[in-house]
Parts: C-alpha cells; sequence; structure tokens
C-alpha cells in the first residue's frame, strides 16, 4: 500500500472530487483514479460511491479514513523525527478563535516571522468546534482557544495562560457616573454589544444574567473586539471582553472596567496539539514565542 495512494484517497475525500484532488496534488486525473482503483483492489472494496458527477465515501470508505488520517500523520512524525536540521521551517497551520486572531496574531506573526522567515505560517479561523475536527482529522498543526481548562485525552496541553473577564464601559456611561462599586442588579436593562454567540465567556455572562433575572438589551453581536471596544468608547453600549484584550484602552483611559462585586471569571488561553503528532521544531518555536509574549 502505496502512501501517495493514501494522501491522494485522503484529498479525493476531503475535496469531493477527484479532478480537483488532482489539480491540488499535482497528478492527472486519471493518475488519481488508478491511485484509488489500486487502494480499492487492495482492501477488496469500494472507498467511494460515484453516483452522477458527484462522490462520496461509503461506510468502507469512512471507516478506512480513520487509518489513511493516523498513517498519514505517522509518516509525517517519521520525517520529523528523523530530520537532522532543528532550524524552524515548513509550514506551520494554528487554528484560532477569531477574538485572539485580531488581539494578539498581527505583531505575534510579525515577530515570529522576523526571526524564523523559513516557516510559513497558515492561519485557520473557526469555532472551538471547527476547530477541534481539524485538530482530530491532522488538518492543523495547533489548536488556540480560549476558555475555561480543557482536558481531552487525545490532545497535549503546551500552554496554558489565565485571564480575567471584565464588564466594561466608557468613562462618560451612567453606570460609572452613579458610582464605583456596583453588583450585577445595576446592569439591569443596559445595553451590550457581544461577541459571537458560541464564546465561552458571553454564554456564562448570560446564563448569570437571565438565572438572577436580570432584563437586559443586545445591540449587536460581532467576533471582531476591535469594533466591540470602539462601540464601547463611544459610550453606546457596556461589554464583556478579556483584560488581556483591553490593555492599550485601559492604559489611555478610553474604556473602563466596570467594578461588579459579585462577578468573578477567569478563562484560559490554551494552546493543545494531538497526542499523536510530534511536534515540529516550528511548532516548539512558536509555543516558546507566545509564551514570552503572554508572560511580558
Amino acid at each position: 500500500m502505496e502512501i501517495r495512494n493514501i494522501i491522494s484517497f485522503i484529498k479525493v475525500a476531503e475535496l469531493s472530487s477527484f479532478s480537483k484532488a488532482a489539480i491540488e496534488l499535482g497528478y492527472s486525473q486519471s493518475n488519481i483514479t488508478m491511485q484509488i482503483k489500486q487502494l480499492e483492489s487492495e482492501l477488496n472494496c469500494l472507498l467511494f460511491d460515484r453516483i452522477g458527477k458527484g462522490i462520496s465515501l461509503t461506510e468502507q470508505g469512512k471507516e478506512f479514513m480513520k487509518y489513511a488520517i493516523s498513517i498519514k500523520s505517522l509518516v509525517e512524525n517519521a520525517k520529523i523525527s528523523l530530520s537532522d536540521d532543528p532550524t524552524p521551517s515548513g509550514q506551520l497551520v494554528i487554528g484560532i478563535l477569531e477574538s485572539l486572531c485580531i488581539t494578539y496574531l498581527p505583531e505575534l506573526i510579525h515577530t515570529f516571522y522576523k526571526k524564523y522567515p523559513n516557516v510559513n505560517t497558515v492561519i485557520s479561523i473557526g469555532t472551538y468546534e471547527e476547530l477541534s475536527a481539524l485538530l482530530n482529522s491532522n488538518k492543523i498543526d495547533l489548536l488556540w482557544t480560549f476558555d475555561r481548562p480543557i482536558a481531552n485525552k487525545s490532545w497535549v496541553k503546551a500552554l496554558e495562560s489565565p485571564s480575567a473577564i471584565k464588564i466594561i464601559a466608557a468613562p462618560t456611561h451612567s453606570i460609572l457616573l452613579e458610582g464605583r462599586q456596583h453588583n450585577l442588579s445595576s446592569l439591569k436593562n443596559c445595553t451590550f454589544i457581544f461577541t459571537e454567540q458560541n464564546c465561552s465567556y458571553r454564554i456564562y455572562f448570560e446564563d448569570l444574567l437571565q438565572a438572577q433575572g436580570i432584563p437586559y438589551n443586545v445591540f449587536l453581536e460581532i467576533g471582531n473586539t476591535e469594533i466591540i471596544k470602539r462601540f464601547v468608547a463611544s459610550g453606546l453600549c457596556l461589554s464583556v471582553l478579556p483584560e488581556f484584550t483591553l490593555q492599550n484602552e485601559l492604559s489611555n483611559k478610553t474604556i473602563e472596567v466596570v467594578n461588579i462585586t459579585n462577578f468573578h471569571l477567569t478563562m484560559y488561553s490554551q494552546i493543545f496539539y494531538h497526542k499523536n503528532k510530534i511536534p515540529t521544531s516550528a511548532m516548539k518555536e512558536f509555543i516558546n514565542h507566545l509564551q514570552a509574549d503572554l508572560l511580558q
């Protein structure tokens, strides 16, 4: 069983197309077709249903996909393990939440690239559920999320860094003009701009308000934390964001923290890679680079 046939099988399944897989892998379509037929002959089963112009995995194909991904990962790990070159190079694929991407990545990637110009960093933005599936199928090297501490037996946690979640407002907002000490009931009928609905700390905060019967209004929901902060600074609304996203605004006093005595929440930046993956030098150096940045 040839590894190139297995790689072609995975690509055809991903793209649901022999022709698209051929283009991406640099083969002719007839070559891809031959490789899949060789696999089917060796496995003594059909891997794809070919109905009209469409193709899809058969039940046997879905089962074989699990082994194919594992075999491809093992081959990649063998190459990494036997490499004599410790200099970070090649492709590094990072799966990340949008809010983390906007806050951290531009400057972080800039400094990382200056130090390791031979690393081609690819960013994949998605939800935690989407990124988890990508990590488990070896389509990303690292998963970077922000949540409560996550334990997954299939993953290695390479980094964990805490950050407090803060309720924020413009200095001119009425809630700050009314005093400096508040409780959750002070937020009654306040208007908020939130991150996307599946955001972990937003879910916790809204559940808390609803559990206490505190009504509130949602002005807008958007994954871009920079836009959220601009709306808050305008005095139009409140928001809830991690403290690490607020350093410039708190320093410049364009935004202030609303001190809610009965609200305390800490979430964690966490970096994972799959336990079956041997970390490349690029992965190791990116983790070290990020850790140094977080500890500043």
